[in-house]
């Protein structure tokens, strides 16, 4: 085993891992989506499964939601695993993103902020009539 494959097996392992969760904006009415910084924040759990391994890269199955997208991920040598984490979460973010507003699914993101959102005000309210 080269150091190239030593060092891709130890980002996969130790820094990248098998899950991501990446945040889904919220649309809204005027067609606009916003990232939300305070509140209610709705999180899709992506499931990384290697496909194959290359000396460079990684071929990867992304499984969110209904979706599995197999996509090439190149791990260069000279950059930082945390840096490589972060290209490798960016991309995974815009495949996500792509694939819910690709097939017009702006109300099931909405749905599952309002869902949440009811979740948590559910559980303040009846903490409040506890008291």
């Amino acid at each position: 085993m080269t150091i190239t494959e030593k060092y891709r097996d130890f980002i996969l392992e130790n820094i990248i891992g098998d899950k991501l969760l990446v945040q889904l904006p919220k649309p809204y009415e005027n067609g606009k989506i916003m990232w939300v910084k305070l509140g209610v924040v709705v999180y899709m759990e992506v499931e990384l499964e290697v496909i194959e391994k290359y000396s460079r890269s990684i071929k990867f199955k992304l499984k969110f939601d209904k979706y599995e997208i197999e996509q090439l991920f190149f791990t260069p040598v000279e950059s930082a695993p945390y840096s490589i984490k972060e290209k490798l979460y960016n991309k995974v973010e815009k495949l996500v993103y792509t694939a819910f507003f690709e097939d017009n699914r702006r109300d099931d993101i909405l749905k599952m902020y309002e869902d949440k959102q009811k979740m948590i005000f559910g559980k303040f309210s009846a903490k409040n009539e506890n008291k």
